[in-house]
């Protein structure tokens, strides 16, 4: 059944009222403090109706309404009207990157403290895996005889070194010359294109170094990624204390999902492949999230989308405030990575 005008603006003022007040809802609450136009006895018939379609649901016969699963979904996509952040709220969130150095792990890590914060709730951030940077700037330093260090420099700032033997002793003029044609032909591409696509087409179009030729398979043999797991970013554990405060049950759940480190690599990496921002509304996401939500929303490297971020909290949350806090963050993460990227 399609919700009338009036089942959704009832739904809305309960959903509203509960993510406030925290308690259920009753007739006489929406009477009193929402301008509704409506009766007493026409309220109750209108929160009747919308129990009976699963969008809310009672705790006690003679008690409120609380908002189900679906009843929140609905609200989220349809209801919830976005606020534009302040332009203090927007200062506070650029002063707190103000004081990083512009490196990559900092900016990450005062993404999740921002996030906390200004939530009210847990900020997570899912680090770029070491396969989706990007080559700055590649160097081969001569060691001795057959020895030689190749030093790559990536765009979120890690220095990467690999020890390499070629098929004879290479000269520092030489080896300065393959360098150069690496640098103006794979800058800009992870270790996975370099190897896969980028050496292969210059095998093929032949412009290059005569030298090249002889040593690029091993030098693209070195350039296999790290393929240790990507980093996590938690901040603001003490806020979920508060806001779960007496459903201790609810809080394990909550705490025992934050520690589960498979489990947000998954969820917040499945995100962080599109655009926008998205909410995932308890089971919708997994058996464990019963009372939990999460917004989430992806980052880039100009156009290579590297990572994700968001917050958990409860599902009572201010998603007016939140959903635009985590699309408002995640644009400006994006912008100074690429910025210290370039």
């Amino acid at each position: 059944m399609e919700l009338s005008q009036r089942h959704r603006m009832i739904l809305k003022a309960t959903v509203d009222e509960f993510i406030q007040e925290n308690r259920p809802v009753g007739s006489k609450t929406l009477f009193d403090k929402h301008d509704i136009g409506l009766s007493p006895a026409s309220i109750r018939s209108v929160l009747k109706e919308l129990e009976e379609m699963g969008y809310l649901a009672s705790r006690h016969t003679s008690g409120g309404r609380i908002p189900t699963e679906i009843g929140y979904r609905f609200y989220v996509d349809s209801l919830v009207v976005l606020y534009e952040l302040t332009i203090k709220e927007k200062q506070r969130i650029q002063e707190e990157y103000l004081k990083m150095q512009f490196k990559l792990e900092q900016i990450l890590k005062a993404t999740a403290s921002v996030l906390a914060s200004l939530s009210n709730s847990a900020g997570v951030v899912l680090g770029p895996a070491k396969s989706l940077d990007t080559l700055k700037h590649v160097e081969l330093i001569h060691v001795h005889g057959d020895e030689v260090l190749m030093i790559m420099v990536m765009r979120s700032g890690a220095v990467l070194n690999r020890n390499v033997f070629l098929d004879r002793n290479y000269s520092q003029e030489e080896l300065y010359q393959i360098s150069k044609y690496l640098n103006d032909n794979a800058k800009g591409y992870d270790m996975f294109e370099i190897q896969g696509k980028v050496i292969p087409s210059l095998l093929l179009r032949k412009d290059g170094p005569l030298d090249f030729y002889k040593v690029s398979g091993v030098l693209a043999a070195a350039m296999t990624p790290d393929n240790s797991e990507v980093s996590l970013y938690i901040d603001g554990l003490k806020n979920l204390y508060g806001r779960f405060k007496d459903e201790e049950e609810k809080l394990n759940q909550v705490l025992s999902l934050l520690d589960d480190k498979r489990f947000l690599t998954g969820m917040f990496g499945e995100y962080s492949e599109h655009d926008g921002v998205y909410t995932v509304i308890g089971k919708d996401g997994d058996g464990r999230m019963g009372g939990v939500s999460i917004i989430t929303s992806g980052y880039r490297m100009g156009e290579k989308r590297i990572g994700a971020m968001g917050i958990i909290g409860p599902q009572r949350m201010d998603y007016h405030r939140a959903l635009p806090l985590v699309d408002f963050t995640s644009k400006l993460v994006s912008e100074m990575i690429t910025r210290i990227s370039k």
